[in-house]
């Protein structure tokens, strides 16, 4: 019996279980404690950045602004701030200050964070506030809006559409240029585009467009008698001119996808007078599923169907004043785009009204848009109001809106598309002669020319020329435009406010990202 005692003595000796529970016991408190803790300290820190991205966009919206008084500067970084950060649960905006001064902006934000588990420890809540400042660059912009003024933005109506375009654009005018009308570091232009551009019936004589015939686009789809050009052709209409389009360049060269400066020594380098010929019908309206027809085919000498199949491969000098161009819009005019370019300009009227101006109509040749872009920011001929690539007190920028993808149908009888800045399909420069592959033509064009504007100019890889930006606008199922005009766009990594490529499915979003873009090329810098 005394055995069996003293053994069950030195089992219970050796027995730890209920030392492990206490020892449980003693550290589940602590651990409870600092994981309570953790709790509070990770809503803390949530609370804390969207405090810093709340007084980022406000110091951000202020910096646009140089000329706010200290009334609506402290509103407008209101509106921001409440806008960023919500009162939610536990977390109450306490307060907040705006201090702008001619070089920079700094917007100080309080908020109030109730503890759940640090409570416990006497802490009822955390104050937790952030500071931010911004520095008003002081280089200089020049900024060119690509603007799609195809028929289709006006499709249900121009005001789904294309009105707000004009809003969104004006907006982003109003926000650059600020309570300045003429600005010293401000500059914008406009490029409406549709299946061709427009650069204005005044650059007759501007020594680049070609008024001698020394291009062979002269005569590509009109048999032009020996010494005479298409302007003198499209002149000798009573009541229609020429309307201010132009070819795109071809040749060996690649001239439609590059910026080269024209040169009177090789024509292909010139700017071609755009003409649209007359197509087959009976002189009173398209037949035949052609939709160009503007001239009385019956009157042509010797009228035969070869003729007929384009009348003004055979009278071209034969018209007279009898001979007009009756249905509007259709004439030597057809698919130009109705407004032309608006070069670089410090005066906010005059951007204004440009884009106000805007009408739509025709069909989508991308490209064109790209290019005369990139022309109207460049500093060589044909427009030399941009600033000399690598000015280290200069930012260029570009930006391109299309609702649609490249289009200039693949049908119009033999000719085998609509007539556009690239002629007709049927003479081989966006495809095969039949039409077919259009599209995917205008695409590779339109991704060339995306990338030599991206590519270095001034020397120096480590500098952006221009800065690229893309709008894929209501575009709902052009999943394969909208890829092509994403890999378009100046890489996020390069571009300010890390996005270059908005794909903005409403209309309603448009004024938004297009106040997005503004406040990232304003050039401002966080320097919290």
């Amino acid at each position: 019996m005394r055995r069996l005692r003293i053994a069950a003595l030195g089992r219970l000796k050796n027995d730890q279980r209920g030392a492990a529970l206490v020892l449980f016991t003693v550290f589940l408190v602590p651990l409870l404690a600092v994981v309570a803790v953790g709790i509070d300290l990770s809503r803390f820190l949530l609370v804390k950045q969207r405090l810093i991205n709340a007084a980022d966009a406000a110091a951000l919206a202020v910096g646009t602004r140089p000329n706010l008084t200290a009334d609506e500067a402290t509103a407008m970084a209101g509106a921001f701030i409440r806008a960023h950060y919500r009162d939610e649960g536990l977390s109450h905006l306490e307060s907040f200050s705006v201090a702008p001064t001619n070089n920079q902006v700094n917007v100080t934000v309080h908020a109030r964070l109730e503890t759940t588990f640090l409570k416990v420890l006497n802490v009822a809540a955390l104050d937790v506030r952030v500071s931010t400042q911004v520095a008003r660059a002081q280089r200089k912009l020049e900024v060119v809006l690509a603007l799609d003024n195809t028929g289709s933005m006006c499709q249900p109506s121009c005001a789904a559409k294309f009105d707000k375009l004009k809003v969104a654009a004006n907006e982003l005018v109003e926000i650059l240029f600020g309570a300045d009308v003429l600005s010293d570091n401000v500059k914008i232009g406009l490029v409406p585009f549709s299946g061709a551009v427009n650069i204005g019936t005044d650059k007759i004589g501007s020594g680049w467009l070609d008024e001698a015939g020394l291009s062979p686009l002269q005569i590509e789809d009109i048999n032009l008698p020996i010494g005479q050009t298409l302007l003198g052709l499209v002149g000798r209409f009573s009541n229609v001119g020429w309307g201010g389009c132009i070819r795109a360049r071809t040749g060996p060269g690649g001239y439609d996808v590059t910026d080269e400066t024209p040169n009177l020594a090789v024509g292909e380098t010139l700017f071609v007078p755009y003409f649209a010929p007359d197509e087959p019908g009976s002189g009173d309206g398209p037949s035949g599923g052609y939709t160009n027809d503007y001239v009385n085919d019956t009157l042509i000498p010797g009228n035969n169907a070869a003729k007929q199949r384009n009348a003004l491969k055979y009278i071209g000098a034969l018209i007279s004043n009898a001979n007009l161009a009756r249905n509007p819009p259709q004439g030597p005019n057809y698919n130009c785009v109705p407004r032309p370019i608006q070069p670089l300009t410090n005066d906010k009227r005059v951007i204004s009204s440009a884009i106000t101006a805007m009408a739509a109509s025709g069909s989508t040749v991308i490209p064109e848009g790209l290019a005369w872009g990139w022309r109207a920011l460049s500093p060589t001929p044909p427009y030399t109001e941009g600033a000399p690539y690598g000015d280290p007190n200069v930012s260029k920028i570009l930006i391109l809106l299309t609702d649609g993808r490249n289009q200039v149908e693949a049908a119009n009888g033999h000719n085998h598309s609509f007539f556009s800045a690239y002629g007709y399909a049927a003479s081989g420069h966006i495809g095969p002669v039949d039409g077919s592959q259009t599209r995917q033509s205008l695409d590779a064009k339109t991704a060339t020319l995306c990338n030599n504007i991206k590519a270095d100019k001034d020397g120096n890889p480590n500098t952006q020329d221009i800065y690229l930006y893309t709008i894929s606008f209501a575009m709902e199922g052009e999943v394969e435009a909208q890829n092509l005009l994403r890999a378009c766009a100046t890489p996020p990594s390069s571009c300010p406010g890390n996005q270059c490529y908005y794909d903005v499915p409403a209309p309603e979003q448009l004024s938004g990202a297009f106040a997005h873009i503004a406040m990232g090329i304003n050039q401002l810098r966080v320097t919290r």
